[in-house]
């Protein structure tokens, strides 16, 4: 069977044009070393009780505003406008879960979605593209289990755009200690062109996950940023 890619922004590991382009549960956050023991309360928190997790989906103007800036990634950055990376005959086959799963996108979409691209330097191979999404708690923790099932249970695929074939394989990454729910893992792009490497990582924090997804370096390097941005509300 084969399935045709619909267009989507979704962080998918199914997309061709990252090879010209750019190509877990529960936990604390790497910097919680020492946590508080019985008795070890700040004044704050004594004083003020914690503020309920957020549940309703997060306005598209407020997920715009814990995006990424050039100003918080530096100059050697730019801005690009949004990729639809997606094209129309692109089709996926050789692994019946990913085929499910791309049939499944439109019904997978968030409430409210915003995205931005960015260049590293001169090298359109140097890129970075972030992407916020905002849905219930639930609805999103279900969206990413069934992705990261997805992408273990492919760790081969095709994706044919016109007549070219696309060799995608998918290989789980090591993944910090971020948010609620998380996952990481690296797509290796074999073409006519060679091979490339994209990094795709997902993480939740109640009611928005954070994509990530670029040249591994580049997500490696920005991906604790992104997640402190795209939480501090």
């Amino acid at each position: 069977m084969h399935r045709r890619l619909t267009r989507s922004t979704w962080g998918l590991p199914i997309l061709v044009s990252a090879l010209v382009a750019t190509s877990g549960c529960g936990g604390r956050s790497p910097d919680a070393t020492h946590p508080a023991g019985p008795g070890e309360r700040t004044a704050a928190s004594a004083d003020k009780p914690a503020a309920p997790a957020p549940t309703k989906p997060a306005r598209v103007a407020e997920l715009k505003r814990l995006l990424l800036t050039t100003d918080d990634l530096g100059s050697d950055y730019t801005a690009e406008p949004s990729n639809d990376d997606t094209k129309d005959d692109d089709v996926v086959s050789g692994c019946p879960a990913m085929e499910r799963l791309v049939a499944r996108i439109p019904r997978l979409q968030p409430v409210n979605q915003a995205e931005v691209w960015f260049m590293y330097g001169s090298d359109p191979r140097s890129t970075l593209k972030e992407e916020l999404d905002s849905d219930s708690p639930a609805q999103l923790s279900a969206t990413l289990r069934e992705v990261r099932d997805t992408y273990r249970a492919c760790p081969t695929y095709t994706v044919t755009s016109g007549t070219t074939p696309i060799r995608i394989t998918l290989t789980e990454a090591v993944m910090p200690d971020l948010g609620d729910e998380r996952y990481a893992f690296t797509s290796t792009f074999i073409g006519p062109g060679g091979a490339s490497e994209v990094k795709r990582v997902a993480v939740r924090k109640d009611n928005i996950t954070l994509f990530l997804s670029g040249s591994p370096a580049l997500v490696d390097k920005h991906l604790k940023k992104a997640f402190e941005k795209a939480t501090a509300r």
